[in-house]
C-alpha cells in the first residue's frame, strides 16, 4: 500500500477527508511509480501523527514536467474508505 503525505500546512486538506469529503492531492513519483497511484488502488494517508485509508477515484494527472528528469508530480482524487 502506498502513503501519500499531507503536508502540516496543508491541514484543511486532511480534515476534509477525514470528514469524508474526497480531496485532490498530488503526489511526487519516479516515472514507474504512477503505476502505483492507479485509479481504484487503496493508500495510505498521513498528516503528521493521524493515519487514514483511502481510495483513488481518479485516474493520475501528471502535472507538468518532470524538472529532473525521473520524477513525475501527479494529481488524484481520493476518498476515505
Amino acid at each position: 500500500m502506498e502513503t501519500i503525505r499531507i503536508s502540516p500546512d496543508e491541514e484543511i486538506i486532511y480534515k476534509d477527508f477525514k470528514d469524508g469529503n474526497s480531496v485532490q492531492v498530488r503526489v511526487t513519483v519516479g516515472p514507474s511509480g504512477k503505476d502505483e497511484f492507479a485509479k481504484g488502488k487503496t493508500v495510505r494517508v498521513v498528516h503528521g501523527n493521524f493515519e487514514g485509508h483511502g481510495r483513488i477515484v481518479s485516474e493520475p494527472l501528471i502535472i507538468g514536467h518532470p524538472f529532473d528528469g525521473e520524477n513525475l508530480t501527479i494529481s488524484l482524487i481520493v476518498e476515505k474508505v
